[in-house]
């Protein structure tokens, strides 16, 4: 999730139908420059190279959220509109185990579609398994010359992503098919 503000002003965004790299490209409607999902940075056009903020957000249950946040409002299904808004209509796609114009060779244990953490430090960008994560609850890694700390509620599916003096790092959930391609140079963690 990121911040609509750039260069001190909001920006609106629209999906442009376009992928790079099994990646969805952005854009913003004020100067039509094309955004890097993933990146969140501008790829083309006049706001090239610029990067948006990173905002922490959670992948969780409705549940879980519902328990954390009582006051939660939803949007009504009765939009005026004669879609279905009760089934997904992605779930076709998640129940897949290869990804979107996937194009690299898979290493051993690895799924295209692993729902990774996506950190990037000093330059170096490394993923590691969430499931690894959900099985122990913390890691802590090394990055470089980062020691880094990730930490995952069991509770909240809150994910917290610290350096070794506890300041957050921007970070992303995301299918490694994905992470890989927009980082090719990327590892994936395996614990010890």
């Amino acid at each position: 999730m990121y911040s609509r503000q750039i260069k001190g002003k909001e920006r609106f965004f629209g999906v442009s139908g376009l992928l790079y790299r099994s990646n969805l490209l952005m854009y913003d409607r004020g100067t039509e420059s094309l955004w890097s999902q993933v990146k969140g940075e501008a790829v083309t056009g006049k706001l090239l190279g610029s990067e948006l903020e990173v905002f922490p957000s959670t992948l969780t249950s409705w549940k879980k959220w519902r328990k954390q946040q009582p006051a939660t409002r939803v949007l009504a299904l009765d939009t005026g509109y004669s879609r279905d808004y009760s089934s997904d209509p992605y779930l076709d796609y998640y129940a897949q185990l290869s990804g979107f114009r996937s194009f690299f060779k898979l290493g051993p244990g690895e799924k295209e579609k692993e729902l990774v953490v996506g950190v990037v430090v000093d330059g170096r960008a490394q993923a590691y398994p969430l499931a690894l994560l959900r099985r122990q609850g913390e890691i802590r890694p090394e990055l470089g010359d980062a020691k880094l700390r990730l930490h995952l509620d069991p509770q909240t599916d809150r994910l917290l992503v610290t350096d070794d003096d506890g300041s957050p790092l921007p970070h992303m959930l995301v299918y490694w098919f994905v992470w890989k391609g927009i980082h090719p140079e990327t590892g994936r963690y395996l614990p010890d």
